[in-house]
């Protein structure tokens, strides 16, 4: 596959799909830390804390790149942010029902959404590898669904929701990180979550700020390392990349989340686990191959 140029300094294509994985690898972990913190703060307290303190970072690292926010920046971050509080909001309340690893290679199959909005919006269909890749993660999904203690959960269908606000997500952030001004964008979408994620932890829930040293550890290392790094970037990555190609790598979170989950919850690898996360993996290595 011939690289895509680096006009005025915009990554290339080899570029973006590196900082494409390193922010996917870095989101990896919120899987884990989110199950962990889930168990002694509301969900969307946790999202409140964590995003608005990312916020807080990312004002203080570009409030001099803030002046140059647009009317078109602002829109298309605040579109973002609501549409990843969704996403959030989901996978928050999905992870209570399923383990860390299976939340991930649910919420992340949303890959295989990201062509048929492309269809619909873009009119750009799919090319016959992007269709074999997009069948082999299916066929992963029903290893995990079919194998003996991994039968459906009604809880599951947070999950699910997750994964079709993330696709939606994945082709937005494309769509828009094209137009200029990606690091800005999602500068904004990390606000919006924020203040959405408090909007809807004052309204449902009983809001608080993390009481111990633990907690606080939690939500800085999903502000940090989760949120700074690897939601404000994204965007970054994604404007060299086309809508397809990036939503193909979002397969490295769930193989990612299985090793976090073995080595910080405990939580079995199993050989389900191991054919599912097989046929995914497939899934994203056949068209990439292919280029």
């Amino acid at each position: 596959m011939k690289e895509r140029s680096s006009p005025n300094g915009e990554l290339t294509t080899h570029q973006s799909e590196a900082l494409m994985a390193a922010v996917i690898i870095a989101r990896s972990t919120s899987f884990v830390i989110s199950k962990t913190a889930v168990a002694a703060m509301s969900p969307f307290n946790i999202l409140a804390v964590r995003f608005l303190t990312a916020f807080a970072i990312l004002i203080l690292l570009f409030h001099q790149q803030l002046k140059r926010c647009t009317q078109r920046i602002f829109r298309n971050g605040i579109l973002l942010g609501i549409t990843y509080t969704f996403v959030m909001g989901f996978e928050m309340m999905g992870i209570q029902f399923a383990e860390t690893s299976v939340a991930s290679l649910i919420e992340n199959s949303a890959f295989m959404l990201v062509p048929f909005l492309e269809i619909i919006f873009l009119h750009a269909f799919p090319k016959r590898k992007v269709i074999i890749g997009m069948l082999l993660a299916f066929c992963g999904l029903l290893v995990l669904n079919v194998s003996p203690g991994m039968r459906f959960q009604t809880g599951w269908l947070y999950l699910f929701a997750a994964m079709a606000f993330y696709s939606v997500a994945i082709f937005l952030t494309s769509v828009f990180a094209k137009e200029g001004e990606p690091l800005l964008v999602g500068i904004i979408q990390i606000g919006t979550m924020g203040f959405l994620s408090l909007a809807c932890s004052l309204l449902f829930e009983q809001f608080r700020l993390p009481s111990s040293g633990k907690e606080w550890m939690m939500i800085l290392m999903l502000a940090v390392v989760c949120s700074v790094f690897g939601f404000t970037l994204q965007p970054v990555a994604q404007r060299g990349l086309d809508a397809d190609r990036a939503g193909m790598f979002s397969v490295l979170n769930p193989l990612a989340a299985i090793v976090w989950g073995n080595l910080i919850l405990k939580e079995p690898i199993t050989p389900a686990k191991i054919i599912g996360a097989s046929f995914i993996l497939l899934g994203i290595i056949f068209p990439v191959i292919l280029q």
